[in-house]
Parts: structure tokens; sequence; C-alpha cells
């Protein structure tokens, strides 16, 4: 197998230009992608290919200003670059039939699917991917949920910054040394663990891939597919088994249980749509002993904030004092 190093830079359009396009479109369109770079390493992770390409943006066909500033590239070569058509063809043939794409952070391969839906180019070749930002994070950081930059893990392993950034193939070369550095397929091995931790994983209502997207939350929340779920393993209804937990950012968090497969956890993680609708990734998890611990002190904390907000609301205020009354001379019958 091959690992792929990707990077890519992409043109933004102003705000306004941006929301024209994107209700032109029906579909979401944050940038669009003017340089794929890739390295392709053998599974000794030495370098044993190169690819990079300039591409001609059809919508966002003005540079931004910061854009050019940061990647180098100019509006003369954008526009005469190749077509997304022509360079996912070529950077598909250059990929090869077995590999897997190492980025660093987790942006890249989600942008390149955005651009291939709006040019209508199947992206099913993208999924197997891995986030190295992820794997340097566990490997030499010791876990958490920080994200350091690519130019951060080069300093750590001493490696020289000999060209320049915010190119897509020189991101990419670098990358590719920071990936020399770790253990790549054990942090797959965990990767994918960690992954095996969803039973079952989606997303709903995301107007964004041409679904329609929920109007409201309380919409998506009265949704069957969240109210009355089937059981990932067996496929027979789930049963509630208590009040659903929500949390900062949008989360929401429902128990559920199985009668043959036991406890598990439904969570939607909240998101809007270009178009002001909602969408969700929806999970279902099992939920372990400490898991359910952990979602009964949460509800019990929530249950408290809102004891004393509805304490705080229903105090009757005292009434001040009618100074104007009070001060104004009494008239003598």
């Amino acid at each position: 197998m091959y690992y792929i190093t990707l990077d890519l830079e992409w043109n933004q359009a102003y705000a306004q230009k941006a929301i024209a396009v994107q209700k032109q479109l029906s579909s979401r369109l944050r940038g669009e992608v003017i340089q794929i770079g890739a390295v392709k390493l053998d599974r000794n992770l030495r370098p044993c290919g190169s690819y990079s390409v300039i591409v001609k943006p059809k919508y966002f066909k003005k540079i931004h200003k910061h854009v050019a500033q940061l990647t180098g590239i100019s509006q003369e070569q954008m526009d005469l670059g190749v077509s997304l058509t022509e360079a996912a063809e070529n950077f598909k043939r250059f990929c090869g039939k077995d590999f897997a794409f190492l980025t660093w952070g987790p942006d890249d391969i989600p942008m390149l699917k955005e651009n291939f839906h709006v040019h209508k180019i199947p992206s099913d070749w993208l999924d197997t991917t891995y986030d190295l930002q992820v794997i340097f994070n566990k490997q030499v950081e010791g876990g958490g949920n920080k994200q350091r930059s690519l130019e951060y893990a080069m300093e750590h392993f001493s490696i020289p910054q000999t060209l320049p950034a915010h190119d897509a193939l020189n991101d990419a070369y670098f990358t590719a040394l920071v990936a020399e550095k770790l253990d790549v397929a054990g942090g797959i091995r965990a990767y994918d663990a960690s992954r095996g931790q969803y039973l079952e994983s989606s997303v709903i209502g995301d107007a964004d891939a041409g679904d329609d997207g929920y109007v409201t939350v309380g919409e998506m929340l009265e949704d069957a597919c969240v109210t009355s779920p089937l059981c990932p393993l067996c496929k027979k209804p789930l049963a509630a088994k208590g009040k659903p937990l929500h949390s900062k950012g949008q989360r929401y968090l429902f128990p559920y249980a199985c009668g043959r497969d036991g406890d598990m956890f439904l969570t939607l993680k909240v998101q809007r749509n270009f178009n002001d609708t909602f969408r969700a990734k929806r999970t279902i998890t099992r939920a372990d002993e400490e898991a359910i611990a952990e979602y009964r002190r949460k509800l019990a904390e929530s249950d408290v904030r809102k004891k004393t907000r509805t304490r705080r609301s229903g105090r009757k205020r005292r009434r001040k004092p009618n100074t104007d009354a009070a001060s104004a001379p009494k008239t003598e019958e």
C-alpha cells in the first residue's frame, strides 16, 4: 500500500459573491481549489513520486488578495490552470489503486469533496484518509485536543524548512518528512480503533449534499431517526432510557437501550447548512458504565443550572419607591 500526503490551496470569494454563488448552485462552496500538491510514499515511507497542478476556478475567478499574498499564486497563473475535472482525473491516476491519504489537519479532504460535488466528480476514492495531525498529537503530545501546526511538528523533529510554505506541493513534502518520523502504521491502527467506537455514523439533513435540511433544530429532534432509532446490530427498535442531554456547541445525547445488545447513546452534532437550514452528524455508540456515569453527572449538573435559572427568573422584584410621589407636596382639602 502507498501513502499519499496531500495538501491544497484554494481561492476564496468576497462574502457577497460567495453567497450569490452558493444560492445559484444550491450547494455549499466555501472555496475553489486552485492547487493540488501530493507526495507518494511507499510502505517504508520513502518518497516515490509527486504531483502538483494549478487549477483554474470556475466560480471564484478573481484571486483573493489574501490568497495571492499567502500562496504566491498570481491571477495569470490561475487563469492558465487546468479544469478541476482534468486535474482530478490525472490525480486519481497518480494515486493508483492501493493507497491512503495522509493530511495535516481535517480540512483538505472535505474541501476537495465539496469541490468535486459542485463539479459532479465522483469522490468515493477520497474516503481512505487519516489526519496526521491527530497521529502526531497522540504519539508526541500524549493526546488531548491540541492542534499543532505543521511548522510546529517540523521544529519538533528538527526538520529544516528549506522551501516556501503555503505551496501545496511543498507542504505535502513537509508532511511526508513529518510522517517519516512517526509510527504511521501504528497511528492508523489506533485511528481505526477509535473510528470503530461508532456502531453507526451518518449525516442527516445535509443540504450541502443535496438533502433537505431541517428548518429548525426542533424539527430535527422530532425526526423518527432521532425519536425512534433502530439498533445498528439487530435492527430492532431502541427504547429510550432517560432524558436527552444538551451540551454547548449544539450537541445532543440521547440514552437508549436494546433488549439484546445493551445500552447505547445516540449523539447529534448540529451544524448549519449554506441555506440556513440545519444538519447533524448522527452517531450511535455503545454506552459502558463509565459513559453512563458521566452522562448522569452532566445531566444532574444541567438540571441544577436549570433550577437555578428558574428560581432567579421567578423571584419577585421589589418595587422601587415612587420618589416623585413621595417628594411631591401634599394638597390640602
